[in-house]
């Protein structure tokens, strides 16, 4: 046989895994349940701020997507226990009253959100997050984590 092995040697492999592959394993390791959803709200209110900061840098373009703003401050508001009421929302999207409210009567027949009475004051409704919306959102932000660690890892 060869030479024994005497451990300076070093042998490149290559190995090539798809994406989905990679992510799977990196969602697999079971982080601590209460860090995890620190991470997660930390993402999504970092996704927030910086897609309202990218108006103040882009002077006259219109940024808007009411549906994707209305899930990532329905998410937040919901961890951190929080009521939102319908017109609340309508303002957070960015846009029109009339074409938030259209956003929000689609979220409604997919079964995401549920609109109702405030147990507070009954003239006032507001957004209930139902666990569709919830799973999706997290399951988005867990990918958001992950990709965040493997360009860490890439740079590091």
């Amino acid at each position: 046989m060869g030479a024994a092995y005497e451990g300076n040697d070093l042998i490149d492999v290559v190995v090539r895994l798809p994406r989905k592959a990679i992510e799977d394993t990196l969602l697999s390791m079971p982080p601590d349940a209460r860090d995890l959803s620190e991470r997660r709200l930390a993402e999504a209110r970092a996704v927030l701020v910086g897609r309202r900061r990218r108006a103040t840098h882009f002077n006259g373009v219109r940024f808007y997507d009411p549906s994707w703003d209305m899930i990532l401050e329905l998410y937040v508001a919901t961890c951190e226990r929080r009521r939102i009421a319908v017109s609340q929302l309508c303002k957070l999207s960015g846009g029109s009253t009339t074409t938030a409210l259209r956003h929000i009567e689609h979220l409604e027949a997919l079964g995401y959100i549920v609109r109702q009475t405030d147990p507070d004051d009954g003239r006032r409704l507001i957004i209930g997050t139902l666990t569709p919306l919830l799973a999706a959102s997290e399951q988005w932000l867990d990918l958001q984590i992950a990709e965040s660690r493997i360009q860490d890892r890439r740079s590091g």
